[in-house]
């Protein structure tokens, strides 16, 4: 009884914790982790586990494809140099920044490397969560690094695995792993979203193809770790393949209910990694003496201040070198300040992924058991803790200290300037045949004063009001197509795009289902 009692606690507080944070004044994903770490006091609370498996092969690829599917693609096009920088080799130098100091704390280099493979990713979740305040082109920045470096770390996890159950490895091989884990995965992403879109653009009920979509991400991650492939790449390619496409094809009514589905659904796996996490603290350090928690907690705030450490230096040291490298004038357009860079560090925040990481490290291997696996669970943790409690809950203060949200051009006039441009196509559009139909001259005029929102809604619809209805939703069609049509020329950024298709897809309903009404009520009268 007290287990079911304490899921629905844990239940409870996600969906209560955006008012929470609005309460203490703190981001909502470290209320919950102190709410985890409190609820570890509950007597229930010892026999819940982060399992390993299911959060990376079941919650990580719903996260992650979602995730993904958001990403702005303009941006990503633009800043895909920082991107890979950030999500390759940055990964492996704060793996190895974290084990040198994990062996200086007692921890066999084998171990080390394990824990430096777990804390060197960020946590998309986590940056979701914490980063919503950055203009789009940074939030994408670090979105799409999330998105990639799980794929880093987990090879590099693999390799270390590897090596304790006797195997040789070196630079070359692990390099040769690396690529080949990469390549492969972006085919597997790219056969599936292929395979996807060809589903999607038959299937026109809205119950198959948000049943599709949550197909998808196991489509393409399940045959890519199959083959030793990484899942997560396969992922997130096949997210990036589906997300313009597949606005294409599909109707707004699908993509609303699809929409509330995923945001739902990711709002509540991505709480509960941060309250089950919180969860571990009783169970980790009840496996150790005081004396070893007291010295490991000191240690583990080391790792965290290193990891942090690193990845500033990173940030200015790549943007250097990239500097050094591109001297074009477009180049200095994508250059980011170095109050800029010092958000970007600071926003790199680690979550439920990294305990899920350090916890797939095995019990034994050969039958002895893995060196210091207790020691990397606790050092784990406390990295986590250190980036969610202190970075996260002090991010907004450094994001008004940075002054970033001044930088980005007025998002209202850029609202403006699309919504004219629609409102020009869609005029043009009227001349379309297509579009016009076997519409009467009366029913364009409607059309165009835009008395389709005050005619009747009162009694028996008119042949008129439905033509009215007909030729407004031909028109909605051609105005997503336009809007669709200019991100892909990168005259519209991707953010921009989902608001206002949003807005499109949501009058798109209303009509769709007053044109139903009207169907139903000429089929009663008869």
């Amino acid at each position: 009884m007290q287990m079911q009692l304490l899921l629905v606690t844990i239940v409870c507080l996600i969906a209560v914790s955006p008012a929470l944070a609005r309460l203490v004044r703190l981001p909502a994903p470290t209320v919950l982790f102190l709410a985890g770490c409190l609820l570890s006091a509950v007597p229930a609370a010892a026999h819940v586990e982060l399992p390993p498996e299911f959060v990376l092969l079941v919650v990580l690829p719903v996260l992650l494809f979602w995730e993904g599917y958001s990403t702005s693609i303009h941006h990503l096009r633009r800043y895909w140099r920082p991107v890979l920088l950030l999500g390759v080799p940055l990964v492996l130098l704060t793996a190895a920044a974290a084990a040198v100091v994990a062996h200086a704390a007692g921890l066999p280099w084998i171990a080390a490397w394990a824990l430096g493979a777990a804390v060197a990713p960020t946590d998309a979740s986590a940056v979701a969560a914490y980063a919503r305040a950055l203009p789009g082109r940074w939030m994408t920045v670090l979105r799409a690094e999330s998105l990639i470096n799980d794929g880093t770390a987990l090879v590099v996890l693999a390799a270390v695995i590897a090596v304790s159950h006797g195997e040789s490895t070196d630079g070359w091989s692990f390099g040769v792993d690396l690529l080949r884990s990469y390549a492969v995965g972006l085919a597997a992403g790219l056969l599936a979203g292929v395979l996807g879109l060809l589903v999607l653009r038959r299937v026109a009920d809205p119950m198959v193809n948000g049943a599709v979509a949550v197909a998808l991400p196991f489509v393409a991650a399940v045959p890519a770790e199959a083959v030793h492939a990484s899942g997560v790449v396969a992922v997130v390619t096949c997210a990036l393949t589906v997300s313009r496409r597949s606005r294409r094809i599909t109707t707004g009514r699908s993509r609303l209910q699809a929409y509330g589905f995923w945001e739902i659904t990711t709002f509540l796996l991505g709480g509960a990694l941060f309250v089950v996490s919180g969860l571990q603290v009783r169970s980790l350090f009840t496996s150790v003496d005081t004396a070893a928690a007291v010295r490991l907690v000191g240690w583990g705030v080391a790792i965290a201040v290193v990891v942090l450490a690193v990845r500033a230096g990173w940030l200015f040291v790549s943007a250097w070198a990239l500097r050094l490298v591109d001297r074009r004038p477009v180049q200095r357009t994508l250059r980011a300040p170095a109050r800029i860079r010092i958000v970007l560090a600071w926003a790199g925040m680690r979550g439920g992924i990294s305990m899920a990481v350090a916890l797939t490290v095995p019990v034994a291997v050969s039958g002895a058991a893995f060196p210091g696996r207790a020691e990397i669970l606790i050092l784990t943790f406390m990295v986590v803790a250190m980036t969610l409690l202190v970075q996260g809950a002090t991010l907004p203060l450094v994001i008004r200290w940075s002054r970033i949200a001044a930088e980005d051009a007025d998002p209202q006039a850029a609202l403006r300037r699309v919504d004219q441009r629609l409102a020009d196509h869609a005029l043009a559009a009227l001349d379309i045949p297509s579009v016009r139909g076997d519409a009467s001259p009366e029913v364009i005029e409607q059309v165009l004063a835009g008395l389709h929102d005050e005619h009747r809604r009162g009694g028996q619809p008119t042949e008129q009001d439905r033509h009215v209805t007909r030729v407004r939703l031909r028109l909605l069609e051609e105005m997503r197509r336009e809007l669709v049509a200019m991100a892909s020329r990168d005259e519209v950024e991707d953010s921009l795009m989902w608001q206002i298709q949003e807005r499109l897809d949501h009058e798109e309903a209303r009509w769709a289902v007053r044109l139903d009404d009207a169907g139903h009520s000429e089929a009663r009268s008869r």
